[in-house]
């Protein structure tokens, strides 16, 4: 049976130098790597330097509290389990702890059994959310090694993916992350530029309007660069299965005609 615990890497922060060493000793044996801060500040330094899987963090420290640090990293991740331990004196961080995006709180003296079963749990989210990044980045680069320009979108407009040769094309300065924070940040850039024709089509339609309403799976496109037209063959596929009733996605290959 595969072991959780030893697939992650745990930030733990806590001030309490008589606390510390207790929990350091067993969450050492129990995790893969196990990254320790003395204060909320280290605690978010921390993170962003080793990157890791889920954070157990105290709420009272000095320089930067628990709740200060979660939504310090909230601004930059907002998927990482944050797990807040309590003593019930500190009860009114709750709601706060809350709207800071923690995904669990314990109150102190904290129970094993408990504090195992929250972590187990919230390993179960890190390691789906980590899996997911890694098809992403591995589709990333299988559509980067295509000779064609490749990108997929939601018919709402959204962007999902687009290789490096998309990218370089249209001169587009963005990557997955960028895509991944505005989904509609490449389709907003494209219109700007402007520089699409449809042939023998409706010249007032974005051509991406045109293929996301679906009105034809081949046609062909001129793309004006550096003052110089080329005529690029547009096919596309829709994927209903991927997506919600309201929307679809959809698979855009252009290529170049010569």
């Amino acid at each position: 049976m595969i072991d959780l615990f030893k697939q992650v890497k745990l930030l733990y922060v806590e001030d309490d130098i008589t606390i510390r060493p207790i929990f350091e000793r067993f969450l050492k044996r129990k995790v893969k790597d196990l990254i320790i801060a003395t204060n909320g500040l280290e605690g978010y330094e921390m993170c962003m330097e080793f990157k890791p899987d889920l954070i157990l963090t105290d709420i009272k420290m000095p320089k930067m509290n628990g709740i200060e640090m979660a939504k310090k990293i909230r601004e930059t991740d907002k998927n990482i389990p944050i797990i807040v331990l309590s003593a019930h004196s500190e009860s009114d961080f709750f709601v706060e702890a809350i709207e800071a995006g923690v995904s669990g709180y314990l109150m102190k003296p904290i129970d094993k059994s408990k504090l195992f079963s929250t972590l187990e749990r919230n390993i179960k989210v890190a390691l789906f959310e980590k899996n997911r990044k890694e098809q992403d980045e591995l589709l990333q680069d299988v559509i980067d090694m295509q000779p064609s320009i490749v990108f997929l979108g939601n018919t709402d407009r959204s962007m999902l993916f687009a290789n490096k040769v998309f990218l370089d094309f249209f001169d587009l300065d963005m990557d997955l992350n960028d895509m991944a924070k505005d989904k509609n940040l490449m389709y907003t850039e494209l219109k700007k530029k402007n520089n699409v024709i449809l042939k023998d089509m409706n010249k007032d339609t974005f051509w991406l309007d045109y293929i996301f309403e679906g009105r034809n799976n081949s046609f062909v496109i001129q793309i004006k660069k550096d003052g110089v037209l080329t005529n690029f063959l547009v096919k596309t596929k829709h994927i209903e299965k991927y997506s919600s009733e309201a929307e679809s996605t959809i698979i855009i290959t252009l290529i170049k005609m010569t």
